[in-house]
């Protein structure tokens, strides 16, 4: 996952306004934990994998912002709302 950019040392908080400032800076990224086994068909939040799991929290602590569903395909069926969210409020 890509948390920063920097050029050399510097972390940056805009990106360059250039195509020549731009090729200048590096991604910096963090390597998170994987799972193998395949989320289609899940329909619960507690039925995904654990690193799954952990992978949307560190998501809502990195953005601060909550997930309120996860998608594990295409069809509308394959969304699952997140328990005790807000998005899971606006079901009741």
């Amino acid at each position: 996952m890509c948390l920063d950019y920097r050029t050399g040392r510097q972390k940056i908080s805009d990106m360059p306004p250039t195509i020549k400032g731009f090729e200048q800076i590096e991604p910096v990224y963090e390597c998170l934990p994987g799972w193998r086994s395949s989320t289609a068909g899940i329909s619960s939040f507690s039925e995904l994998p654990a690193r799954a799991q952990e992978y949307v929290r560190y998501l809502e602590t990195q953005t601060g912002v909550e997930v309120g569903c996860v998608s594990t395909g295409p069809e509308r069926n394959q969304t699952m709302v997140k328990p005790g969210s807000r998005f899971e409020a606006l079901f009741r």
